[in-house]
């Protein structure tokens, strides 16, 4: 038999703020990643995603996007 936990917390303000940031930079991830899947013929394989994150993360530190 499986047990099941639910879990709640309730994040301070900075917490919330880095939870933003969090979430919207694994949004600009996952949308590059599906544009880049979606432009080629074939899908890429994690490891070609894998550097294309790495690239698109130092590309951005400056901005403010990547954590």
């Amino acid at each position: 038999m499986k047990a099941r936990y639910q879990f709640r917390f309730y994040p301070n303000d900075q917490q919330q703020q880095l939870l933003a940031q969090l979430f919207g930079c694994v949004r600009v991830v996952w949308n590059d990643a599906l544009a880049l899947c979606k432009k080629s013929e074939k899908l890429p394989s994690n490891n070609d995603l894998h550097s294309f994150s790495n690239y698109s993360s130092k590309e951005n530190i400056g901005t403010g996007m990547a954590v």
